[in-house]
């Protein structure tokens, strides 16, 4: 592979008391360009998952976007309507023993009748665009009122008097928690979303830097795509490992609709890595084969 320099380098070389600096001058770019390079490498694994961060986890849009596909699965439904059923044959139960007169002969049935006519109900409403539109509006309001309280802007969830209060005014205000809870999820808010802008500032930056020190530019821009691809893929396993005990370490009644929410979240990621790790390959093999003709006209001459 050819090696480009600098012309100031070139020139200096051909004088004798220039050697030396042009020596040193060249060391020092090369261990430059070494160094920010390695760390592209490092920080584009950071980079990727900041920017899913940011464009899924902490944006209420981009949430929504990713869990309102799911309100088809067969999975989603089947929780919503056991917990919607469930709720309704415990009222029903607590009606018919409200209600001494009934006969238990006719209420059992009657109570199972209702809760059979309920469950039907819920799956009519399920399979319905409805469904849809509520599951999508409910994960909007839920998603953009817990990112509010993390801000410390939320209309509804507010501190007051050393707890944190549900404002539903004119009602009376509802305890939740203690405000002292919420120290530590606002601060890893705050680390959280100043780190991934940092890194998002820092891996293009490396980038650039590399090749502006560069010797040679070629051959430090195929490190990069190479070394780039290679911490993606551990990335991608590191990724893949963490949602899996994620999903082990939730409720067993709940495992598989953790299972889906948090595919349906970490989707984003996948797709984006194996984007950049495409286009990584496609770089690097693009490179070697731009040098062979080069490399064979050296050989000749």
């Amino acid at each position: 592979m050819d090696r480009e320099i600098d012309p100031a380098v070139a020139r200096a070389r051909h004088s004798p008391l220039g050697r030396p600096a042009a020596a040193r001058q060249g060391r020092t770019r090369r261990v430059l360009a070494a160094g920010l390079a390695t760390a592209f490498i490092l920080l584009l694994p950071a980079a990727v998952t900041g920017a899913w961060l940011r464009s899924t986890v902490l944006s209420t849009s981009g949430y929504v976007v990713a869990v309102t596909p799911v309100a088809a699965n067969p999975v989603v439904r089947a929780t919503v309507r056991e917990a919607v059923t469930s709720q309704s044959d415990a009222a029903l139960n607590s009606g018919a023993k409200a209600l001494p007169s009934v006969p238990a002969a006719v209420a059992g049935p009657l109570t199972g009748g209702l809760a059979v006519l309920t469950g039907n109900s819920v799956s009519q409403f399920m399979a319905s665009p409805a469904f849809r539109q509520l599951w999508a509006t409910a994960n909007t309001v839920a998603h953009s009122q817990l990112i509010a309280l993390l801000n410390g802007n939320s209309t509804l969830v507010q501190p007051a008097g050393g707890q944190v209060v549900l404002n539903l005014a004119p009602l009376p205000k509802i305890p939740l928690l203690p405000a002292a809870a919420l120290a530590g999820p606002r601060q890893v808010y705050r680390v959280l979303t100043a780190a991934t802008a940092l890194v998002l500032i820092l891996a293009p930056l490396a980038f650039a830097g590399a090749l502006a020190a560069s010797p040679n530019r070629r051959r430090t821009l195929l490190q990069m795509a190479l070394g780039g691809t290679l911490t993606l893929v551990l990335a991608d396993f590191a990724a893949d490992r963490l949602q899996s005990i994620l999903i082990t370490r939730a409720a067993p009644p709940y495992q598989a609709l953790t299972g889906v929410l948090v595919h349906a979240l970490t989707n984003g990621f996948f797709w984006l890595t194996a984007w950049l790790m495409a286009g990584g390959c496609a770089l690097a093999g693009v490179i070697v084969l731009a040098g062979f003709p080069r490399r064979g006209l050296a050989r000749r001459s």
